[in-house]
């Protein structure tokens, strides 16, 4: 027979196995709480009558923290997610606030073609030299390009300028001072026909006016070719008599040119885009014929207009040379040609090897299909 300590040593010990370690629901990043422990009774000398009421309690109902249920693991608390509240925080997609009338979420889509494997005609209508200090040039021009890859095409391009005369600056100088700028910063460009590349670093897209989408290209050009040249013989006079003697130009030939640029690309649909681009030709000042005539064919033309015979008289001169182009008299004002003789030996005979720079913006369309 079991005394009555034994049973309430065994009592104690029952409850303390039906009752485990509680512990509060953890939140993110903190450490669990410890809310209660059931331990049993260590005192041999409690007084028997007090026993009972402390094994058995006077209801099913628990009496003390040790027997409370333990908190659910599985609650939304212990998940650290607290339910939506409102009716804005249910609106937030991604972290957008759709519901706000004042904030507009736009997607760009992604291009919907491609340029690669593509030909390109572009038209400048107007390329005007923005440097032209001595100079000045305006003309049209065209590229064919082709796209072998998104972002590189290879670009042919061509032209003419149909406006190129002698500053009014240097004119002003003749008139005035009776000097004039140096045959390397004053010869004047007419037409070039250059081959190269065209790269597309980086490309976007904006809106107009909130719903027009349009695209973007910055583009790096470059190419080499040739082009031909001519110089200012004589300037424009105003004569004693009123009447305008107007300026005469000599054929220095066809000239090395190189050229690189930079500008935008508009594109508005798939085959129509809008140009904008900043160029710079480069071309040698050096010059050794005038009008396909040598310094020794000038020299000899000069020497017979100083004998008084016209320049087309003289024999021997070398094949090419357009000797037509130094005599004759002009009808509108009587002037003599021979003059022009004089003028370009003197051109010949100052040789530079100067680097002219012809730096012009190009606006233009172009088709691409």
């Amino acid at each position: 027979m079991l005394s009555l300590r034994d049973s309430l040593f065994i009592a104690a010990l029952l409850n303390a196995a039906a009752a485990p370690l509680a512990f509060a629901a953890p939140t993110p990043g903190d450490a669990p709480v410890l809310l209660a422990q059931a331990t049993p009774s260590d005192d041999d000398d409690e007084d028997e009558d007090d026993a009972p009421a402390a094994a058995t309690p006077a209801s099913d109902e628990p009496t003390s923290a040790s027997d409370a249920p333990a908190a659910s693991p599985a609650s939304p608390a212990a998940e650290g997610s607290a339910p939506t509240s409102s009716a804005q925080a249910q609106q937030l997609v991604s972290g957008a606030p759709l519901f706000n009338p004042n904030v507009k979420v736009h997607v760009i889509e992604k291009k919907p073609y491609t340029d690669k494997g593509t030909f390109e005609i572009a038209i400048y209508p107007a390329a005007v030299q923005i440097n032209g200090k001595f100079t000045q040039t305006i003309g049209s021009f065209g590229s064919l390009i082709y796209h072998l890859q998104e972002n590189f095409a290879l670009q042919i391009t061509g032209g003419y300028n149909w406006w190129n005369v002698e500053s009014g600056f240097n004119g002003e100088l003749v008139e005035k001072y009776r000097v004039e700028a140096q045959a390397a910063t004053s010869l004047l460009w007419t037409w070039a026909a250059l081959g190269g590349v065209e790269v597309t670093p980086f490309n976007g897209k904006f809106v107009l006016f909130d719903g027009i989408l349009g695209r973007f290209s910055f583009i790096i050009n470059g190419g080499l070719g040739a082009g031909g040249t001519r110089h200012q013989l004589k300037p424009q006079t105003t004569r004693a008599d009123g009447v305008v003697s107007e300026a005469t130009y000599g054929d220095t030939g066809v000239k090395f040119m190189g050229s690189i640029g930079a500008g935008f690309k508009v594109q508005l649909g798939e085959h129509v885009a809008i140009r904008l681009e900043v160029r710079d030709v480069v071309y040698t000042a050096r010059m050794e014929t005038v009008n396909g005539c040598s310094l020794t064919d000038l020299t000899a033309m000069d020497a017979a207009v100083i004998g008084g015979r016209e320049p087309n008289t003289v024999t021997g001169l070398s094949t090419g040379c357009l000797s037509d182009s130094f005599s004759g008299v002009r009808e509108e004002d009587g002037y003599r040609h021979s003059s022009d003789a004089k003028l370009a030996k003197n051109l010949v005979q100052t040789q530079s090897s100067d680097v002219l720079n012809n730096v012009g913006l190009y606006a233009g369309v172009s088709f691409i299909f």
